[in-house]
């Protein structure tokens, strides 16, 4: 079944060549598996057409490619509440409305975060039984294989009953995604030890208790790169300022090379953790499929989110995160039904 994935060309800083660039390679790659993927392109189509001939050297590149022209762009410096009202026309607002219409299967944007989650929010709506979104990245780990950290800045001050459908959403994410089974979640705490955290840390931990998730109990910051945990949750808050320290890795180890230009083995780990070569983030808790890039992606990275896109798609995470988020809350509050306040009913 084809795959219809639209993506913003304009919201990147600077220039939409590197999206283009990402895009060819992602249909390259489907082409050579035998998958038929459609992208979408939205931004000015002027623009759009003239770097695709500048990439291609092919004056008829665009008859590949299905453009929706979008005449305004959110910069990435824009107030996000703002420019989602001042600019109905932008290349972010005409893919949401798109995907909420059916004409796409998937959007996906490297521009301003505020604004996809927020048009998304507005647009596509909250899915049944969940409060608030969370954001999902992959997150490596030491021996291999992955976990995912959610949330990562979508909802900064979520009730324990928030954090407990990100768990819920977080496990549906990896199950389908990256094949794990019965995953393992963990709430990122100061201490493993469930009287440990604030107030909402000990509700959230008794949530996740009364829950059918495998529920492992807290973990530390440490705990993190290590197989402890496949699903990691935490407020958007904590999880945003935990990324951005990930995101910095690289960079810092890139300083320690020595005078031959080498690296020490666990310096060279470490510095696989760059975040530009891992596609996006997925935003959960939406009525659609949502992924955001980050602002300074590769081509490699928009291959590599367009890959994300689809592949979610093509396993229909969101009927399975419907039925999965159903449950959780369900088994929860039968297990306390007098139990109020927490998120459960927001």
């Amino acid at each position: 079944m084809p795959v219809r994935v639209a993506v913003d060309t304009a919201g990147r800083e600077p220039g939409c060549r590197t999206v283009l660039e990402g895009v060819i390679a992602a249909q390259e790659e489907a082409g050579a598996q035998g998958v038929i993927f459609h992208p979408v392109l939205y931004g000015s189509s002027d623009v759009i057409r003239e770097t695709l001939r500048e990439i291609t050297g092919s004056v008829k590149a665009e008859d590949d490619y299905i453009i929706r022209h979008s005449p305004e762009t959110i910069e990435m410096n824009e107030e996000a509440s703002e420019a989602l009202r001042s600019k109905p026309n932008s290349s972010i607002l005409c893919g949401i409305k798109d995907l909420a219409a059916g004409a796409i299967d998937a959007f996906v944007s490297l521009g301003n975060t505020g604004a996809v989650v927020g048009g998304s929010r507005a647009v596509l709506k909250q899915m049944r039984w969940i409060g608030k979104p969370a954001l999902a990245v992959p997150i490596p780990k030491k021996g291999g294989g992955w976990s995912v950290l959610l949330d990562i800045g979508a909802s900064p001050d979520p009730k324990p009953g928030h954090l407990l459908q990100f768990a819920a959403m977080g496990s549906v994410y990896i199950e389908r995604l990256h094949r794990v089974k019965n995953p393992r979640v963990g709430l990122l705490n100061i201490g493993s030890e469930s009287h440990k955290g604030d107030e909402r840390a000990r509700d959230t931990h008794k949530l996740l208790q009364r829950s059918p998730l495998n529920f492992i109990g807290n973990i530390e910051g440490s705990d993190i790169f290590h197989d402890k945990a496949d699903v990691i949750v935490t407020t958007g808050f904590v999880g945003n300022i935990l990324l951005k320290f990930i995101e910095s890795i690289p960079s810092f180890f890139e300083g320690m090379r020595s005078s031959d230009g080498s690296m020490s083995a666990g310096a060279e780990t470490l510095s696989q953790f760059d975040y530009r070569r891992y596609g996006g983030a997925c935003l959960l808790g939406v009525d659609g499929t949502v992924i955001i890039g980050h602002g300074k992606s590769s081509p490699e990275a928009v291959a590599g989110a367009l890959r994300l896109a689809r592949t979610l798609v093509s396993r229909d995470m969101l009927g399975v995160l419907r039925e999965q988020v159903f449950k959780t809350r369900r088994a929860v509050w039968l297990s306390n039904p007098f139990s109020r306040g927490d998120g459960l009913d927001d």
